[in-house]
């Protein structure tokens, strides 16, 4: 509930991590694929989702404040293009149906509280494709909200295999960059 009316009361001003840009990281990483189905994870105002339907992506985006979302839905009728922005609970995710090739998380994973995520990661490995990329930004303070390098890893073990991981210069934050393993019975 808190955390909730934090993020509302930052959303009434422009809060300081919406800068109307995709991160560079979101940028490259999906300059690098072929555009497919992507979800952008609390996806605030909505700039990377945008930026990706731009590049032919068909995206979908969920933040649990409304008021981010109508300035997203905004953003993207004003570059013309089409995404499904949705209002919702992360890691519920209701109503959101995958499989997906790509998805980012900029900064949402970080403020879920330890018993969240479990379930985010059971329902990433249920909406991601196998093969599908997950690129995750997350400052790394043990103290809320953090996650310490080695805890992201071992959350996700299992369902995602991680292929790089980029700390910034001062140690406060890092980009990871995971693919969803292939199950037995499950084709790539």
């Amino acid at each position: 509930m808190l955390r909730r009316v934090f993020f509302a009361l930052r959303y009434l001003g422009r809060p300081r991590w919406d800068t109307g840009r995709p991160p560079p990281e979101v940028v490259a990483c999906a300059a690098g694929r072929p555009a497919g189905r992507a979800l952008d994870i609390g996806c605030g105002t909505g700039a990377s989702a945008v930026h990706l339907a731009g590049a032919g992506w068909k995206v979908t985006g969920i933040d649990f404040i409304p008021l981010a979302i109508t300035r997203a839905r905004r953003r993207a009728r004003t570059a013309g293009v089409e995404v499904d922005f949705r209002v919702g609970s992360v890691p519920e995710f209701a109503g959101i149906h995958g499989p997906f090739d790509l998805a980012l998380d900029v900064g949402c994973l970080h403020t879920l509280d330890g018993t969240a995520r479990p379930r985010y990661r059971a329902a990433l490995a249920r909406l991601l494709a196998p093969g599908a990329v997950l690129l995750i930004f997350a400052f790394t303070s043990p103290r809320a909200p953090g996650i310490p390098p080695g805890t992201l890893e071992r959350l996700l073990a299992g369902d995602f295999r991680l292929a790089e991981r980029r700390i910034d210069g001062d140690g406060h934050a890092a980009w990871y960059t995971f693919t969803r393993e292939v199950s037995p019975g499950e084709k790539a």
